[in-house]
């Protein structure tokens, strides 16, 4: 079933419809394909799939001005880099700082990610805490991760200053800092071999 409408001031559904979800494989997917306009990271295309019976759900978002397989740099200096730089991380990117000492790579089930630096960096908060119950026999892992936490956290209010790295085969990732910033985002073509 196809649809066309407004979705908000920048957007335009572009497909609903049920379809048979990949899972429990009934006829109750929710499919929708949204072209959307967003000022800061240019066309798009978002799809959401949820399924009504087992409660599949899966989003991807595709970034229609790409630049082809790109590396993407950014110095985080302080808590205006934290709370007003925007992340699109595609599925099929990797995120990582030297600095900070983490490293997300993509996976067959990887999914788009928008967020901020914030929610970047409270997310890897929670996947340390969770690796930290995981690991409580083992104090040199827990030591680790507690001093992984406290970077972060100082990251968060914007007392360590470190680097956010995005490499992206497709091109589809892209960052946008705070206004009179943007001098400091350094994109260049990513090297595949």
């Amino acid at each position: 079933m196809s649809d066309e409408g407004s979705v908000g001031l920048n957007g335009r559904v572009l497909y609903t419809g049920i379809e048979r979800c990949p899972v429990c494989g009934r006829d109750t997917l929710h499919v929708m394909e949204i072209l959307y306009n967003d000022p800061v990271f240019g066309d798009l295309i978002l799809y959401s799939n949820q399924c009504d019976n087992c409660g599949y759900r899966r989003t991807d978002i595709q970034y229609l001005n790409s630049r082809g397989p790109s590396r993407i740099t950014y110095e985080v200096r302080d808590e205006e880099d934290v709370y007003r730089t925007y992340i699109f991380r595609s599925k099929n990117a990797k995120v990582f700082s030297p600095e900070l000492g983490f490293e997300i790579n993509p996976g067959p089930e990887a999914e788009a990610m928008i967020t901020t630096m914030e929610g970047l960096l409270l997310r890897l908060l929670d996947v340390a805490d969770s690796m930290e119950v995981l690991n409580e026999g083992d104090d040199a892992v827990v030591s680790k991760l507690r001093e992984f936490k406290n970077r972060v956290r100082d990251a968060l209010k914007g007392r360590f200053k470190f680097t956010v790295i995005i490499e992206d085969p497709t091109g589809n990732s892209t960052l946008k800092p705070p206004q009179g910033r943007e001098n400091n985002l350094h994109i260049e073509p990513l090297n595949q071999g």
